[in-house]
């Protein structure tokens, strides 16, 4: 274990204690949720998880957990939530506390009642498999949890760390997907993404436009492909591409570190808004629809580590306006590509008629041009193209806003009821 990891869970522990002094006590909001793994976060909703290791092709090996409802009698088909960049399968169960009590209803907040139709809870995972949906939660390549390989070491060997989006494209989906297809034997998934989920899926079916007959529907929240005109203040690491593509490798921040920030700054009444301003630069600012007990949680399963090159693959997008390839420099990209320029994802190869997006008027990292623009390079008719009827709505309200359930969740749940019948 790193030094500084060792010295965060020291600290944590520190932290814990002095929270449960009476002197203390009033200044933090300790959110339970804050130090729950995604078993821990299923099971404390009254459902039970199941977890699975699956190997790509390339050797990597991916934890994907499943909720199981113990209540219902007849099971759905399987849907696939994939998380976005900086974090993991976790994020689809914090939004807001809940339960399934005894008749297999899911109840948030103790009066937040999901009945899969007009009255919807936030949290996307429960509220799918409170709805009889077979949910699936991928962790992808490096994440908290996917840090496994066949061969390779991710301490010791670089190597481990050389992928970007197409790794994640050609290699994470299809093994996912073809465990869940033969676990559960239908013949297509739905597959609802938020951000970099929605990316790869982008360049999957861009690449091989066969693959789209599987996805019914895929469903993007705050679909990301152009990234040029992103107004996060993620935008000014954007330099950095030349060094992190130089040195291959791990970057992230340790969870007991994210956890100590979580309870000791986001969870202290006078700093918590140091944590949410961070929020609003990173994803647009939403403070109304913030629940301020989510912000803690947020933040201690966020930073997640994630591999240079993906992120110098990303920057490159932004700088170049393009939906390209990774930029290996003019004699690998002969080699690689057969030309001397990475070459463009062929968005327009794109033949899948079940494509849905979920866009919001204030996000920071899907901006509305660059959305825009993706549509815009798309043959295909959208399923749907939703926006959001809220002029706020932002990048991470799409899995934390209080109103969740009401402007998405609702929607995610009309439409994979056209599907209902698929096999």
């Amino acid at each position: 274990m790193h030094f500084c990891s060792v010295i965060a869970v020291l600290l944590v522990a520190f932290a814990i204690d002095a929270i449960h002094s009476s002197n203390l006590k009033r200044l933090f909001d300790l959110n339970p949720d804050i130090f729950r793994t995604t078993p821990e976060l299923i099971t404390s909703r009254g459902f039970v998880p199941e977890q699975h290791l699956i190997t790509t092709d390339d050797g990597y090996v991916l934890v994907v957990f499943r909720i199981i409802n113990p209540y219902v009698k007849q099971v759905k088909r399987p849907i696939i939530l994939w998380h976005g960049l900086g974090v993991s399968s976790d994020s689809w169960l914090f939004s807001t506390e809940g339960r399934i009590n005894a008749s297999g209803i899911y109840v948030e907040n103790s009066r937040l009642i999901n009945d899969c139709n007009e009255s919807v809870t936030n949290s996307l995972g429960f509220t799918l498999a409170s709805c009889g949906w077979d949910v699936w939660l991928p962790n992808s390549r490096s994440g908290h949890y996917s840090v496994g390989h066949v061969k390779l070491d991710p301490n010791r060997d670089p190597l481990y760390w050389k992928f970007n989006l197409n790794e994640l494209a050609l290699y994470d989906i299809p093994a996912v997907v073809e465990f869940v297809l033969h676990t559960t034997g239908h013949k297509t998934v739905g597959y609802v993404a938020h951000s970099l989920g929605t990316d790869q899926m982008f360049a999957l079916q861009s690449l091989i436009p066969e693959s789209g007959k599987l996805f019914e529907p895929f469903i993007a929240l705050a679909p990301v492909a152009y990234l040029g005109g992103i107004w996060s203040v993620a935008r000014f690491g954007v330099p950095l591409e030349p060094l992190l593509r130089a040195f291959p490798g791990p970057l992230g921040v340790p969870a007991p570190i994210m956890q100590l920030i979580a309870v000791v700054i986001c969870g202290n009444e006078y700093l918590n808004d140091i944590c949410l301003d961070t929020l609003n630069l990173i994803d647009g600012a939403d403070n109304p629809n913030f629940n301020r007990s989510t912000v803690t949680v947020e933040v201690a399963h966020s930073a997640v580590t994630s591999s240079t090159w993906l992120l110098a693959h990303l920057a490159q997008m932004v700088t170049s306006n393009r939906y390209q390839m990774m930029n290996h420099g003019r004699v690998e990209n002969i080699l690689r590509y057969g030309q001397s320029e990475p070459p463009a994802y062929p968005l327009g190869d794109i033949t899948s008629p079940n494509i849905a997006l979920f866009r919001g008027q204030n996000d920071a990292l899907a901006d509305v041009y660059d959305v825009q623009h993706l549509i815009d390079s798309l043959k295909v008719k959208l399923l749907d193209n939703y926006i959001v009827p809220y002029e706020k709505w932002e990048h991470h309200d799409f899995q934390v806003a209080i109103t969740q359930g009401f402007y998405v969740n609702r929607r995610v749940l009309q439409l994979l009821a056209k599907f209902d019948h698929a096999s």
